[in-house]
């Protein structure tokens, strides 16, 4: 699984890739043919944090996005949502 991380007015420490990167592999326990995913962090109005997670697995991209005041609640939310999609593409498979 290839994994791209994109940041818009926000610093991203090397600390928290390798946890984006911790978190992304509960992807992979769910789905195991996970192509590659993009992991956009921005600096949205009002002090919010937006996430937004890109999943290319075959024959389809999942897409979603959360917002919040933390760096690290953002991921979260995102990689749970992420694990409820990939849950139900998989059953539908």
């Amino acid at each position: 699984m290839r994994v791209e991380i994109t940041a818009r007015r926000v610093d991203i420490s090397e600390t928290l890739k390798q946890y984006i990167h911790k978190e992304l592999n509960r992807l992979t326990k769910v789905f195991d043919r996970i192509i590659d995913v993009h992991v956009i962090l921005e600096d949205a109005e009002a002090g919010q944090i937006r996430g937004e997670l890109i999943v290319n697995v075959p024959g389809k991209t999942l897409t979603v996005e959360d917002k919040s005041r933390e760096l690290t609640k953002t991921i979260d939310l995102v990689v749970e949502k992420m694990v409820r999609q990939l849950k139900k593409y998989k059953d539908k498979l």
